[in-house]
């Protein structure tokens, strides 16, 4: 009998976030739209935003810590749309990574706001340890996740400097990427909806919000029924999987 192994990565990668609105616009424009992220990476002292979108390489049946995380309504599309779009794994790093040093050393800093060919927006660190509410500390371990990156081509870097984290996230990234929201063809990527594999939806009265949308779509109704044939419920992959 041969033998079976477990994978430890999926045929699909997976795009999750928290609101069922933001899943329907997502539908009805078919596309994504790369928006602002702030990563903070070691010995880099610059702060920067980088725009990207991201999705994860994880099998459904190791995938529930990551719909707490980030979201239980989501979309799955093939790793050959992925990789058609320049979708690229990110290189994960830590604060004594070679990989880092030898990249920092091949560049000046100067360079990190001026080159949009630069590596830089590929760079994850492998682990965040953090605060609780409660005062405990907790452990993020990004490596787990496997993600992979859409980087619009000629991005545009911000430059954060000057801003401490707390604002760059409350503040100034939901100031950069409202000017994205308005630019409707900006970082757009879009898709035809047989390049997806999955609608996440969070429970099952969601599923008939999302249906609508579906047969409000205008493409023949085969095509309408493969979509719905799609819809898979976050507490079915929690209860079942």
């Amino acid at each position: 009998m041969a033998k079976v192994s477990q994978n430890i990565s999926s045929d699909s990668l997976f795009h999750f976030i928290k609101r069922r609105e933001w899943l329907l616009a997502i539908l009805k424009k078919k596309s994504f739209q790369a928006r602002y992220v702030y990563e903070d990476i070691p010995e880099i002292k610059y702060k920067v935003g980088i725009p990207m979108k991201c999705f994860c390489d994880i099998p459904l049946g190791m995938i529930k810590k990551h719909l707490s995380n980030y979201g239980k309504f989501g979309i799955g599309i093939t790793k050959e749309y992925a990789k058609k779009n320049t979708f690229s794994p990110v290189i994960y790093i830590h604060e004594n990574s070679d990989t880092l040093k030898r990249y920092l050393k091949s560049m000046k800093k100067t360079d990190i706001f001026n080159d949009p060919h630069s590596l830089l927006p590929y760079f994850k660190i492998d682990e965040r340890k953090h605060k609780s509410a409660s005062g405990n500390m907790l452990r993020d371990r990004f490596y787990d996740e496997r993600e992979w990156r859409y980087i619009p081509s000629s991005p545009k870097f911000i430059d954060f400097t000057g801003f401490d984290e707390e604002e760059i996230r409350k503040t100034r990234l939901d100031f950069e990427n409202k000017n994205i929201d308005t630019d409707l063809l900006k970082y757009v990527l879009p898709f035809e909806y047989s390049d997806i594999t999955y609608i996440f939806v969070q429970q099952q009265e969601d599923v008939d919000k999302v249906i609508e949308e579906i047969r409000s779509t205008k493409i023949e109704q085969l095509q309408q029924d493969r979509l719905i044939a799609k819809i898979i419920t976050s507490r079915q992959i929690e209860r079942d999987f």
